[in-house]
């Protein structure tokens, strides 16, 4: 029996300059590919966002964020997979939406 790997989506996004100094996104992309290759998946696409507030900025106003939104309406991918569920955003009247 044949199983079909699922397609992943990856974001990683750091809000301030001084994670963008600490190579905090390589760390997160590193996490996230272990992880994918320990699952079976095959990611597809990644995408980076870097000094972007999670909180500050809207989703509406964060591109990778849109094109990852019109990436899964296109069934481009079968999981979004982020370091962590912040890293998707901070707003708590927003972010659950954006995951549905």
């Amino acid at each position: 029996m044949t199983s079909i790997k699922k397609r992943v989506c990856c974001l990683y996004r750091v809000s301030t300059v001084g994670q963008v100094e600490k190579d905090d996104i390589p760390m997160q992309k590193q996490c996230c590919r272990e992880f994918s290759e320990q699952q079976g998946w095959e990611i597809v696409n990644e995408f980076s966002e870097k000094g972007v507030s999670g909180f500050k900025v809207s989703a509406k106003d964060r591109d990778a964020v849109q094109e990852i939104q019109r990436e899964a309406v296109a069934g481009k991918f079968d999981v979004l997979l982020v370091f962590m569920f912040d890293r998707l955003g901070r707003r708590d009247d927003e972010t659950p939406f954006v995951v549905e």
